[in-house]
């Protein structure tokens, strides 16, 4: 008996021993594979981040390519005028042709004038910078008067295509009725028939939208897309577009007001430099030549009094016609 406790007693021991030996090997294959998945994990982690690196490496380059290949003058007048690549580099044909054209008589004139090659060169190539940076903002000109005269007639249009809402058409048809009846006269009323326009041949009515908000950088053409958009979708809720409608009304009451109060004020700069200036000059030639040593010639008096005051009074008169509001000029 003894003998058996004791062969039973070995089996168990050797039984454990094997158990811990197969639990260490276990515990070892186990370390053996976390360490190489850690390794895999850096290996991918190092080649995630080189891809990130060849890849902020390529957007840079590109990036630095489109700005060598446009220039931040290209860029400008693209975005703010809508031009199209072709149309820029014509008109920038155009004006360079004008401003050397135009230089060319004004280094003549200078070299006339100065006798001075130097000198004459130097105002002429100033003269040539400010020409062509003119001529190649006025695009741009253009279309900020464009899109504030458009600001402008979208109250009435507005107003309007209320109106046809109400009655119980639906928007399209609304808005094309309203764009139909002032196409000739309102500019808002052009646009919105471009975009059916636009409707007919395929597009759908967010893609017109968003063409026209990417044509006119306004943030009240942009509302009223989106007010148009969500009477699209909603059907015809128009409180909002009423809303916004009765806001242009207001801003433009404003805009009024302020207006008749400079208005004073450049009517009496007006009535001081066409009236009183020139007259107070005449007086102070005839009499401040018997006291004082002034002396004009009369080519001097006749041009002082026949172009600069008039021009004085012109001037007047461009910052006059500057000021006022839009809606006021009709």
């Amino acid at each position: 008996m003894n003998i058996k406790k004791i062969k039973n007693s070995i089996l168990k021991t050797s039984i454990l021993t094997k158990n811990i030996f197969k639990e260490n090997e276990i515990d070892k294959n186990i370390k053996e594979n976390k360490d190489i998945i850690k390794k895999i994990e850096l290996n991918k982690n190092t080649n995630e981040t080189k891809t990130s690196h060849k890849k902020n490496e390529t957007n840079i380059e590109e990036k630095l390519k489109s700005l060598s290949k446009k220039s931040i003058l290209k860029e400008n007048t693209l975005k703010k005028a809508n031009l199209r690549e072709k149309e820029y580099e014509n008109y920038k044909k155009k004006c360079l042709n004008y401003s050397i054209i135009i230089s060319l008589f004004v280094l003549l004139f200078a070299w006339l004038y100065l006798y001075n090659i130097l000198l004459s060169f130097g105002i002429t190539l100033i003269f040539f910078i400010i020409i062509f940076l003119i001529s190649i903002n006025i695009p741009i000109i253009k279309h900020k008067k464009y899109t504030k005269k458009l600001e402008n007639d979208l109250s009435f249009f507005l107003t309007n295509l209320i109106i046809e809402l109400r009655v119980g058409k639906d928007l399209l048809s609304a808005i094309k009725k309203c764009s139909l009846e002032t196409e000739s006269t309102d500019l808002a009323s052009k646009e919105y028939a471009k975009i059916i326009d636009l409707i007919d041949n395929g597009l759908s009515f967010r893609e017109a939208l968003t063409l026209m908000n990417n044509k006119f950088n306004s943030l009240s053409i942009k509302r009223t897309n989106s007010n148009l958009y969500n009477i699209y979708q909603h059907g015809n809720d128009i409180f909002g577009l009423k809303k916004f409608s009765d806001e242009l009304f207001l801003r433009q009451r404003i805009e009024s007001k302020e207006f008749g109060g400079k208005l004073v004020v450049f009517a009496l700069v007006f009535i001081a430099v066409s009236a009183i200036v020139p007259a107070m000059f005449a007086s102070f030639i005839i009499i401040g030549s018997y006291f004082m040593q002034i002396q004009f010639s009369a080519i001097q008096i006749f041009l002082i009094l026949v172009i600069v005051f008039p021009s004085i009074d012109l001037l007047v008169l461009i910052t006059i016609n500057s000021k006022t509001p839009l809606f006021l000029r009709k």
